[in-house]
């Protein structure tokens, strides 16, 4: 079974983003450990969840640690491969292609929405 995709909006505005979406245990679990490349989709929702880890990983990530009604919490930039962050008031985490949350201009406090 596959994970839905989902659309990611900035502030209610729609983008061309497409997030693969990880809400059960197997697919959080898995992640983005079974992929060489983080381009379609162009990142991972996880929910819940508060913090990642980037040990056996290919390539640095984004990650978003967002609160349970989207705004983002903290944004950890170019996550490199081995590493961990968290953010303890995060219900969720987006994991984007490095570099795309700067190219899209997010910041702390901004809303996203997920949307099938």
């Amino acid at each position: 079974m596959s994970a839905a995709l989902l659309t990611l909006n900035i502030d209610g505005v729609p983008t061309q983003r497409v997030i693969r979406n990880a809400n059960t245990w197997w697919r959080r679990a898995v992640g983005l450990l079974a992929t060489k490349e983080l381009q379609h989709p162009c990142g991972l929702w996880l929910q819940p969840c508060n913090g990642v880890h980037t040990f056996g990983m290919r390539y640095p990530i984004d990650v978003l640690f967002l609160r349970a009604d989207g705004v983002v919490l903290k944004i950890v930039p170019k996550l490199k491969p081995w590493r961990f962050a968290r953010c303890g008031g995060a219900a969720s985490t987006l994991e984007l292609r490095a570099g795309l949350a700067r190219r899209l201009g997010l910041k702390p406090g901004m809303s996203l929405d997920l949307m099938a």
